[in-house]
């Protein structure tokens, strides 16, 4: 009965594409036109098209593209723990890892958050589920 209260992929998906648009609008002041959320097993991927700001976009079309990368490369280091906290927040499982990467020439960004377990999800392929469980019962030392 539990898992029938837990949200669904697809939900947890469009809370976090959500989530990263309010980030950046919060913080950057940049409104990113379209957003896309795909949860694997324990890796989230998150990509942003059209996330270069109007600051970076400047800078780069003024020949100032060390710096625009420069500022990518900043902005991204600072984005990371927001990040990090909010899929936390919305997955329920601790992050163990996140990496960003943008890219100036298709003007997106990628990120990618590494999580401690697989979150709980509601209506999910349950094959991962009952090969754990057998793995477990044919092995009673595993921990897994």
């Amino acid at each position: 009965m539990e898992e029938s209260l837990s949200p669904t992929l697809e939900q947890l998906q469009q809370e976090l594409v959500q989530q990263v648009i309010e980030l950046y609008r919060t913080h950057l002041g940049y409104k990113l036109p379209q957003v896309s959320c795909h949860i694997v097993d324990r890796t989230v991927t998150i990509l942003a098209d059209d996330s270069i700001t109007r600051l970076e976009q400047f800078l780069g079309e003024n020949q100032q593209i060390d710096l625009a990368s420069q500022v990518r490369t900043n902005l991204l280091k600072f984005l990371e723990p927001h990040l990090q906290s909010l899929i936390e927040q919305t997955i329920g499982v601790p992050v163990v890892d996140v990496i960003c990467n943008s890219t100036f020439e298709t003007g997106r960004t990628s990120i990618v958050a590494l999580l401690d377990s697989a979150p709980n999800i509601s209506g999910l392929d349950t094959t991962r589920r009952v090969k754990q469980r057998l793995k477990s019962d044919s092995n009673p030392d595993s921990d897994k």
